[in-house]
Order: structure tokens, then sequence, then C-alpha cells
């Protein structure tokens, strides 16, 4: 306390909000605070928040992994505001666990306006972020439009004016993210969760119309995984379509915990994990099969193949979140990702439309930075040009990583953890390292050329990370020290 009065005494603090909200959504940059990070990093995380701060601001749409790691590395020197569709924060790697073990989903979630607004002095904005762009006739600022989610739940503003924007919106993909109102429909064979912890019909397959899922609240999201633990409990078995890192990991999660179940594993792929070493490919599958988990693999899923009361996981493909967010399509690739350069700065094509679209650009096509280079993208949602990546956790942070060092060093901000002020480029050649339980007992960690370790300690290593990520999400001390860059 005495050191953030003498901080004050040095810094007034006389246009910076003490209580991390935002007091104007619509007022112009101001002049930047000269206080340096070093003198920052004395005070506890929880209470820099109280610290003088540039009243720029830095708008993160998504606030999963990557969103709140650019957020916590932000907000000491920035306003930062977060834009989520839902309530809460959900560790995804965790959800398969708390999918088959209804008590592992406390400790993988938390309320984001508790931990952001009351912890980490982040104003959060409940609402889904519906178009970002470049501000008319105002040169370094852009503007994030914003729609209600629920009017009973939130009451976001219309807009958001921004100096810096980070997209981390990840994708939507299988049984293990919530479910929206207007994402793309499951495959109409696969189970669904349920809100309303209703009974659905024992065969998925055929199962009538498919219904949006609200999954925006936790209560929600704790009812449709009960009930779709109760489907697995009861059926005459579960088909797991997909067996890379996540179908893998489900159908070891489901035969430890429901033994008496009958798991089949199915894909077009002659083995399991095609991503990982082959040393932890045969240690998976020879654990699935001592376990009695059946392996259907090099035979694409047929959905006639399924029988009578068996329940169907869908554990493949990925959906794009962002393919609405642009009104210039081409910041998006065919895959429907963010193209973002080495600096994770969003690219924009500089052909005109009439020119693609008569087919009379020659030569290879170029892009530019869109609104100016404050526009970025990180994590699933985002794919970097000449730098192949992984949608997983670690690679997300890289990426965020990248685009706060580049933030920094656009308003001449140092880290005491970087070397002086130059800007970061993301390098190819990033590892695949891959932690992957099969059931809490057992695992094993590996790249994509070695298995480093099996059995009991592995499982210890991954339930070790994610403690102290949600530690470090949450803005503790000693998790922030073992995950700091």
């Amino acid at each position: 306390l005495t050191l953030c009065r003498y901080l004050r005494q040095q810094w007034p603090p006389s246009a910076c909000c003490s209580t991390g909200r935002l007091l104007d959504r619509t007022s112009k940059p101001a002049a930047k605070c000269p206080m340096h990070h070093l003198a920052r990093s004395l005070v506890p995380p929880a209470a820099r928040h109280l610290l003088p701060r540039t009243p720029k601001r830095v708008v993160i749409i998504g606030a999963g992994p990557t969103g709140l790691f650019c957020a916590d590395r932000l907000r000491h020197h920035f306003e930062v505001t977060v834009v989520d569709a839902k309530e809460y924060f959900e560790f995804t790697p965790g959800i398969l666990r708390a999918l088959v073990d209804s008590t592992h989903l406390p400790r993988i979630t938390f309320d984001y306006r508790e931990v952001l607004e009351r912890q980490l002095g982040v104003e959060f904005v409940l609402g889904k972020a519906s178009s970002v762009g470049a501000s008319l006739g105002n040169a370094g600022t852009g503007r994030v439009c914003i729609k209600p989610v629920d009017s009973m739940i939130g009451n976001p503003p219309g807009h958001i004016n921004f100096n810096y924007c980070v997209v981390a919106v990840g994708v939507s993909n299988g049984i293990w993210k919530p479910r929206f109102p207007g994402q793309p429909p499951w495959p109409p064979w696969a189970a669904r969760p349920m809100s309303s912890g209703g009974s659905g019909p024992s065969n998925s397959i055929g199962g009538g119309a498919d219904t949006d899922v609200e999954e925006r609240k936790l209560e929600a999201r704790r009812n449709g995984l009960r009930a779709l633990r109760e489907r697995i409990t009861t059926s005459r078995g579960v088909v797991v379509v997909g067996a890379g890192l996540v179908g893998v990991e489900l159908a070891a999660e489901i035969k430890h915990f429901f033994p008496r179940v009958k798991v089949t594993l199915v894909d077009g792929a002659q083995n399991v994990l095609p991503q990982v070493a082959d040393g932890a490919r045969d240690y998976a599958r020879t654990w699935l099969q001592q376990h009695g988990v059946k392996l259907r693999l090099g035979t694409p899923f047929r959905p006639e193949s399924v029988g009578e009361g068996q329940v169907v996981l869908w554990c493949a493909g990925t959906a794009s979140r962002a393919s609405s967010l642009f009104e210039d399509a081409s910041v998006l690739r065919p895959n429907g990702q963010i193209r973002v350069n080495r600096r994770m700065q969003v690219l924009r094509r500089v052909s005109s439309t009439e020119e693609v679209d008569s087919g009379s650009a020659s030569g290879p096509v170029e892009h530019e930075p869109l609104a100016q280079g404050r526009i970025l993208a990180v994590g699933d949602a985002a794919a970097v040009e000449g730098v192949p990546t992984a949608q997983m956790i670690f690679h997300g942070e890289e990426m965020a990583a990248v685009a706060v060092a580049n933030i920094e060093a656009a308003e001449d901000i140092a880290s005491p953890l970087a070397w002086g002020k130059d800007r970061r480029e993301a390098e190819p050649g990033l590892p695949l390292l891959c932690c992957t339980s099969l059931g809490p007992m057992d695992g094993m960690f590996s790249t994509q050329s070695e298995l480093v370790m099996t059995g009991t300690l592995a499982a210890m290593q991954k339930q070790l990370i994610e403690e102290t990520k949600m530690g470090a999400l949450r803005g503790e001390l000693l998790s922030n020290l073992l995950w700091m860059p």
C-alpha cells in the first residue's frame, strides 16, 4: 500500500479509472502514461489495476485462455474491455473429465465478472460482437458493435470504441465447447447436451429437428453435461467419432468411470493420434485395447452402422466463429480462419473487389494490415501466414504473447521480461507438446517426434497444468510465477 501511494504521487491518475471500468466509451485517446512496467511489477498483480494507466483502450473479443492471457498482460498499461457471449470461463481441456465426473466442473470454471472486474480490474461486457472494424473519420481508432445475448442477463452497449482490438473467438467444435443459438448444427446423428436436463431418445440417429442448445449460463452448461452423462450410462454403447487427441481422451475417460459401457472409437485414419510420435500412438492404442475399447480404424464413419440404443459422440472437425465478424470477407481464409501476419495483425486483400470478381488481378494477391494494424487475432480463430500452428492452448498463448508485445511496442512500453521495445514476430517451428490423460491415473506426454513420459507421472503433470493454469487465469501470484513468459 505504501508503494502504491508513492507511485500515485509520482504519476497522478488524473486520466485513469481506478475501478477498472471504462469512464467514457466514446472518449478520444489521450496522452500515454509515462509509468514504466518495471515499477508495476513490484506491486502484487491483484493491486496493479489501482495504479495509473494510459487511457488507451484495448477490446478483447473472446474470453477463452488466449483472450484472458492478453487481458492479464495488457491490463497493467491499458484500459481493457473483454467481450464474451457467455457468463463463465471454462478450461476446455478439462471438460472431458467434467462430462463423466460431475465434481470436476467447478474446478475448471469461474464467473467472468467475479474474476475480471472484482479481482483483475478488467471490464467485462456480456454480449456478442457482431462486427469489428476501423472507425470512419477517426484514424487510429476502431469500433466493435455488440448485440445482447439475453435481455435478462446482459445489457451491453451498442458499440465500444477502441485503440486496439484482439480477436480471440476460437472455433466451434464437439461436445467440449458450450453451444449457442445460431452456431452451425452438429451432424443429425450426434448426441446433443440438453440444457433442460430432460431425457432424449435412446438412439441419437434420426432424433428429429436440430434444436439450439443455450449454454451461456453455467447452470445450463451443468445441466447439459448431466443429461448427456445420463444418456451415456443408460445407453447400449457409445460410439466416439474421431481418434485424435479429444476422441482418444474421451473414450478413455468414459471407459475408466463407466467400465460397463461399451465404447467404440471410429476414424478413417489407420491409427489413433496421427499427429503425435509413434511411441505415443502405440501406448494409447495398447491402453484402449486392454481396457476394452473397440477400434474401428481405416474406415469412415457410417451413421447406418450405429446400433439401436447407442449414443454417438462427435469429436472431429471445427467451424469458424469469425465468419460474420468482419465486413471485409478478404480477411478470412477458405476454412474460415482469420488471416494474420507474423505480428498477429489481421490482413485484408489490397486488390479491389471489382478486380477479384472479374479475375483481372494478375500475379500473387497482396495483403495489408487491417485498420493500420490495430486489429489483431490470436488462437484457434487465426492462421499465421507462413507459420503453421495447431489448435491448442500452448500455440494460442504463443500467438497472444506476440500480439501483446506488439501492442506494447506500438505505445513505447517495455516489459521487464523483454529486451528493448522492438516489435515481435511469430517464428516457425513451434513444438507440438501434447499431454493426454487416459483416465485420472494414466496418461502420456509427447511431442510430434518423441514420447517423453507415460503413466501416473504424466497424469499428475496434466492435473498440475490444469490447476496452475486456472490459478493463473484467476490472478493468483504463485500460479502466475509458474507460467511467467
